[in-house]
């Protein structure tokens, strides 16, 4: 069951959802025929995007795309533009503001987009209201500004797929040790005691990315505070909750207890994520804490069948085995509104979407599907092991939507500081909550 908060916060969370249909697979591409005689001009559209890359299955995508479009525009040209990483957000930034973005553009962020004007309006697209429920809130412009009521009720991107975080495992080795998937916080360090008696570092963990400790820190506070509250986030506004409150010194303690313990590599702050990943993928550590990239990671570095393991996953519980199994969507597809090729550009999307090129996309990239009524086959056994937990998931609004930027990044210094060895003390939490008062006085202020 998917719990929201007030208009004004809703707008800025990430994207999660509760499940995904169990339908058969449909149609959802572009319905547009190409009539004789139509559509014979020749012409190149361009696609702008950072993730990707040179991995097979991203080169199938491209194909499958073009394959669908080519039935549409026989005679056009697709222009991929890639600049991979964070690079690209700049470039597309300058390009927008000096109307030579590309005319189908891959991005993060839907709702400022719309706000600056920079996307068309897709609201007429046989897609456009098709996707699941809580994607389907997010795409679905809202807003209690006057100056944007133009924009309300009407859906500017198409997301391509889910992904979902939590602790990915050794299932082999668990098997062969006699371990399964701990059901709650107790269980999972009882098991990473057993793993460290037996010469393996129960969880790697490769921090020096600081996203990889944000996503840590982010998903077990959200298990953690919904497991006390189920109106958390919305009762950190009321003061109800608190950032120096049980659940925040809770979770703090944990990355404490992983750090005390060794049951984490003391190095975490050392080393990157991939880095992180080899000493799972070389079976000297059992776990890792990931998103939805790691199964298609994991198969892409194991080189023979002699290092070849099976694996497992579970989501970040608290102590009493409660979990909010959040799913993210960070991969958003729109028309550039300054391009002269909307209805071009709108197929192109409607391509994208389509079962030959979506599907495939979704399960190499360990995403499920945000269009409803489709399923992919996963070629990953685990991937089943997810959607079932997806299945019977809670999932609230992200806890970070509700407190400021200044508190979030405090409490993530203290968890850094926490994996640098410095004790955790309750009061070093007290900052981050005084900055969450001061962000909400200024806010009722603007509201009267």
């Amino acid at each position: 069951m998917f719990r929201g908060g007030p208009k004004w916060l809703v707008k800025r969370a990430l994207v999660m959802i509760l499940s995904v249909g169990m339908l058969a697979a449909t149609a959802c591409g572009d319905a547009r025929e190409v009539e004789e005689g139509s559509n014979i001009e020749a012409f190149t559209i361009r696609v702008g995007a950072w993730f990707i890359d040179d991995r097979e299955f991203m080169k199938q995508f491209q194909a499958n795309t073009e394959q669908a479009y080519k039935k549409l525009y026989p005679h056009a040209t697709i222009q991929w533009e890639i600049t991979l990483g964070n690079a690209y957000f700049g470039k597309l930034e300058t390009q927008l503001a000096s109307n030579s973005a590309p005319d189908v553009i891959f991005h993060q962020q839907v709702v400022s987009m719309i706000e600056a004007g920079y996307l068309s309006d897709l609201s007429s697209e046989p897609w456009a209201f098709r996707f699941i429920p809580q994607i389907q809130q997010f795409l679905t412009y809202n807003s209690d500004k006057d100056e944007f009521k133009i924009y309300d009720g009407k859906v500017y991107a198409a997301s391509m797929g889910v992904g979902i975080r939590g602790y990915w495992y050794n299932k082999t080795l668990f098997e062969q040790l006699g371990l399964k998937a701990p059901k709650n916080m107790q269980e999972l360090l009882e098991i990473c005691a057993r793993l460290k008696k037996d010469g393996y570092l129960p969880l790697a963990a490769g921090h020096k990315d600081r996203w990889s400790l944000v996503m840590h820190f982010e998903t077990l506070l959200q298990s953690v505070g919904y497991g006390a509250d189920l109106s958390y986030g919305v009762g950190l506004t009321e003061g109800r909750n608190r950032l120096d409150g049980d659940e925040v010194a809770s979770t703090m303690q944990f990355f404490e207890t992983l750090y005390e313990r060794e049951y984490l590599n003391r190095n975490a702050l050392s080393i990157d994520w991939m880095q992180s990943l080899e000493l799972f993928t070389s079976q000297q550590a059992a776990m890792i804490m990931q998103g939805p990239w790691l199964p298609g990671t994991v198969e892409s570095k194991i080189s023979s069948d002699a290092e070849r393991f099976e694996l497992g996953f579970f989501p970040i519980s608290d102590e009493n085995g409660y979990y909010d199994l959040e799913f993210v969507s960070d991969q958003y597809v729109s028309v550039n509104a300054a391009s002269k090729l909307q209805e071009e550009s709108k197929a192109l999307i409607g391509a994208m979407l389509s079962d030959d090129a979506y599907l495939p996309f979704a399960r190499e990239n360990g995403l499920l599907p945000a269009i409803e009524g489709l399923r992919p086959s996963f070629g990953n056994p685990v991937m089943e092991e997810v959607f079932r937990y997806a299945e019977q998931a809670e999932t609230n609004q992200r806890w970070t939507s509700f407190i400021s930027t200044e508190s979030h990044n405090l409490l993530l210094e203290e968890a850094q500081n926490i994996l640098m060895g410095v004790p955790f003390e309750r009061v070093n939490l007290v900052p981050a909550q005084k900055k969450l008062e001061e962000k909400l006085a200024v806010l009722k202020q603007l509201k009267q």
